[in-house]
């Protein structure tokens, strides 16, 4: 075995060790299995059994339906836990308690006392850092006592790593092409793969979704004979309105009812902008009206409270200013579209100029065509996985683009303020794009001593 582990940067040493398919330039399919997550929990004495939970796939919103859920769960009192990726600035966002990221001793000293399991398990099966860090969730939320988690499906659903819990429901928020090289060249093929967190036994909540998509999961939810509760049929909103910078309002017409008591005509205050997020929005208020019938019973009124209260960092999060600078990791065309919508949604007046930058294997030349009539400044991040510059360039040459480049998404920012005329700054493209723009404008609250 190789150095102790006695520090924060030990600890991600250690979990980055193993195979990252996050950071490697390629992966297969058939490099997906679920028999090193299942060998670590059997080892650490099954851990995700101890706590219930809501399981959430999907190719868009679920970081967001994800929080929504986990903010209602912790205003109605249980002590909730909430497993996503990627992460933004810290890899501790990653496991939340109650909305807050675990410290760096915590997680250190639970690396520390989880490592000989580990080593000893990768003695014997593969293991991927997923898997490990996966893990290291479903154990850390067993030791504390969570009763309650959310967790986030990492990619596709069906051969994920975290599709090894039994959750009391599960989500499927809306879906697109994206990760195809993975996941398959259709709506079809995707929405299978997702699908396959749906089991026996357990509710499923899906949002709206193209017919190819939706016909898939409600035949997966057929076949093993769950119910499928379809959001947009059982929940919409009216009269949708932009309040500030930082919340929407909509009227909420549903016959749902939590706690007994009905939601239909609510005022619904949302900490999120986007019309998208009104419907991400509806997906979260329909699976909490599900859990009433799991055991989690929410009031209407810690529902409410929690959807204006809820934030989820780099998604049309605006940094306020002379220039405003709009941060959203939309990162397949599908989400761009929605974005170019949405930013135009909150400045309908303004000229917005778009720092850009790209994930390797992602659909650039598709998002860049999303946001033709910006002027665009053309940058890396520093994730090891980005898209050169002068790729990006080329492409934007190649859609007759008006570009320019940078070296950094720092510069990026800058260069975007000083082009002439600029309102507002748009950055996207990426989720580390948008990490890289927080902390150079100052909102990271933490940073990691080693990256991912």
């Amino acid at each position: 075995m190789s150095e102790e582990i006695s520090s924060f940067a030990d600890a991600l040493r250690y979990v980055y060790g193993f195979t990252d398919y996050e950071r490697s330039s390629t992966r297969r399919r058939d490099e997906m299995k679920l028999g090193g997550i299942r060998a670590l929990l059997d080892a650490l004495g099954s851990p995700q059994e101890r706590f219930r939970s809501v399981h959430i796939a999907g190719t868009k919103g679920k970081g967001s339906t994800a929080a929504m859920i986990a903010t209602a769960l912790v205003e109605s009192g249980r002590f909730t836990g909430t497993y996503s990726s990627p992460h933004l600035n810290t890899h501790r966002e990653r496991y939340r308690l109650n909305g807050e990221p675990v410290s760096e001793e915590d997680f250190t000293r639970l690396v520390r006392d989880c490592r000989p399991v580990i080593e000893d398990v990768r003695s014997r099966v593969t293991v991927t850092t997923f898997d490990v860090i996966t893990a290291l969730a479903f154990e850390l939320f067993a030791r504390v006592g969570v009763e309650w988690a959310v967790v986030e499906v990492g990619l596709g659903g069906r051969l994920d790593s975290t599709n090894v819990i039994r959750p009391r429901i599960a989500v499927i928020t809306s879906i697109s092409l994206d990760h195809t090289e993975v996941l398959g060249h259709s709506l079809g093929q995707i929405a299978a793969e997702k699908a396959g967190i749906i089991k026996p036994g357990v509710p499923v909540v899906v949002s709206r979704q193209e017919a190819e998509a939706l016909e898939v999961i409600r035949s997966r939810a057929a076949e093993v004979g769950v119910p499928l509760l379809y959001a947009p049929e059982l929940a919409r909103a009216s009269g949708r309105r932009t309040v500030d910078e930082h919340h929407q309002e909509f009227e909420l017409r549903t016959s749902l009812r939590l706690g007994g008591r009905p939601l239909d005509g609510s005022c619904v205050r949302l900490g999120l902008l986007g019309a998208h997020q009104v419907e991400n929005a509806l997906t979260a208020i329909t699976a909490c009206a599900a859990l009433g019938e799991q055991g989690a019973e929410i009031a209407p009124e810690a529902l409410l409270r929690a959807l204006a209260r809820v934030r989820w960092p780099g998604r049309l999060e605006i940094v306020p200013g002379e220039v405003p600078v709009v941060l959203d990791g939309a990162h397949n065309p599908d989400s761009v579209q929605k974005l170019v919508s949405a930013v135009r949604d909150i400045y309908p007046d303004r000229r917005v100029t778009c720092v850009f930058g790209a994930r390797l294997g992602h659909d650039a030349a598709e998002m860049l065509h999303a946001l033709r009539g910006y002027s665009l400044v053309l940058c890396p991040s520093t994730h090891p996985r980005t898209m050169p510059a002068d790729e990006l360039a080329s492409t934007a040459e190649r859609l007759g683009l008006e570009y320019r480049t940078a070296g950094s998404v720092a510069q990026a920012i800058d260069a975007a303020r000083r082009v002439p005329g600029t309102e507002a700054v748009l950055v996207t493209g990426s989720l580390f794009v948008v990490a890289d723009a927080r902390e150079a404008l100052g909102l990271a609250e933490a940073t990691d001593p080693v990256r991912s």
